[in-house]
C-alpha cells in the first residue's frame, strides 16, 4: 500500500471511487478495468483491495457514495426547498442546462446509463438503481403535492404520475442528445417540456 494511502485512506477511497465513476461514465461498468483506475490515481493494488474486495464490491460503492449523494444534491435537496413548483423548477432545470457542455452531453446521464447497462444483468446493481431513481420520484411527487395543496399546481393532476412523466421525459431527452451531440436537440426538447410544466399551473 502507498504510503499517501496510509496516511489518508479515506482520501484514497473516495478518490478511487470518483476515478471509477468517471470510468464508468465514460466506458460503463463492463468496461471499467481495476487496473487503469490504478493507474490514474496512482494507488498499489494493495491500496485498492484494502478498501474493496472485487470490481463489484467497487461499483456497488460508486452507486452508494457518488452517484446517489450526486442526485441527492442535483435534485433532491433543491427540491425539498422548492415554493413555488413551476416556477422553480424551470429554473431547475434551465440551471441544470447551463451547466452541460457538449462533451457531456456525449456522455449521457450515469444513472440512466447504469439502469441500461446493468439491470438487466445484475440484480444487486437494480435494487441500488431503483432506490435512487425511487428517492428522486418520491421527492418530485412531494413537490408537486405540496404546491395542489397551496393551490398553485391544478388539483384534476396526480402528481404521481406527474412525477414518474417529467423524471423519464428529462432522461429521455439527455439519452438521445447523446446520441446526437447536439445543443439544439436537447433545447428543442428541454423547451417542450418547461411548456409542458407551465399546463400545471391552476
Amino acid at each position: 500500500m502507498s504510503k499517501a494511502a496510509v496516511r489518508n485512506p479515506d482520501a484514497t477511497r473516495k478518490n478511487i471511487l470518483q476515478v471509477a465513476f468517471e470510468e464508468i461514465l465514460l466506458k460503463g461498468y463492463q468496461g471499467l478495468r481495476v487496473d487503469e483506475v490504478l493507474k490514474k490515481t496512482g494507488f498499489t493494488k494493495g491500496a485498492f483491495y484494502h478498501h474493496f474486495k472485487s470490481k463489484k464490491e467497487l461499483g456497488h460503492a460508486v452507486i452508494d457514495e457518488v452517484l446517489k449523494p450526486w442526485i441527492h444534491e442535483r435534485w433532491i435537496e433543491p427540491l425539498k426547498q422548492v415554493k413555488d413548483p413551476i416556477t422553480d423548477l424551470i429554473k431547475m432545470m434551465n440551471d441544470s442546462r447551463e451547466e452541460i457542455n457538449i462533451n457531456e452531453l456525449h456522455t449521457g446521464c450515469p444513472l440512466n446509463n447504469l439502469t441500461h447497462e446493468m439491470s438487466p444483468l445484475d440484480e444487486s446493481f437494480r435494487v441500488r438503481i431503483v432506490a435512487i431513481w425511487e428517492i428522486w420520484y418520491q421527492a418530485l411527487a412531494e413537490t408537486f403535492e405540496r404546491g395542489q395543496q397551496t393551490g398553485l399546481i391544478r388539483k384534476d393532476v396526480n402528481p404521481h404520475n406527474i412525477a414518474r412523466f417529467l423524471i423519464a421525459t428529462i432522461e429521455g431527452i439527455i439519452g438521445q442528445c447523446k446520441c446526437y451531440m447536439s445543443d439544439q436537440a436537447f433545447d428543442e426538447a428541454g423547451k417542450c417540456l418547461q411548456d409542458y410544466v407551465k399546463t400545471l399551473r391552476a
